[in-house]
């Protein structure tokens, strides 16, 4: 009697992690997240880099977000981590939010226009949120030429 309860203990275990795995599978995320200083209409990002001039036209992140429900808002916020006197630290630079009308699989790009005297020299990153929750971090850096 306790070896058929240990089988079907071991059974019904097993099975639950399958269906956890299925699921974590099926979780909403950012599946990619790429910078660069262009974008092409399918979302390709032109020119990838982490590293920018401080008089770079505008800041591109070309994403993709797999597993979302129909209406998902992806959200991107542009922050200046450190950026010495130009800002406080982790000052929100500008936002942009992206709704999705199907469920499943989403494409797109946000972007940073540059400031009228330049991006300030220092760190920053783009976090991106499905709904309320942090998704995705990509940092970048401005360096002097």
């Amino acid at each position: 009697m306790d070896k058929k309860i240990i089988k079907a203990t071991a059974v019904w275990l097993g099975l639950l992690l399958c269906m956890q795995s299925a699921v974590a599978a099926d979780q909403a995320r950012i599946s990619k997240a790429v910078l660069g200083t262009g974008a092409t209409p399918t979302y390709e990002i032109i020119n990838p880099g982490s590293e920018f001039a401080p008089d770079t036209a505008k800041i591109y992140c070309a994403w993709k977000a797999e597993g979302i429900a129909a209406h998902t808002q992806v959200r991107g916020a542009w922050i200046a981590e450190d950026v010495g006197t130009a800002a406080k630290p982790n000052f929100k630079i500008d936002e942009a939010t992206f709704t999705s009308q199907t469920a499943g699989t989403a494409v797109g790009a946000f972007a940073l226009n540059k400031p009228n005297r330049g991006f300030p020299v220092g760190k920053y990153r783009l976090e991106i949120y499905l709904g309320q929750t942090l998704a995705k971090t990509v940092p970048f850096t401005v360096k002097a030429k």
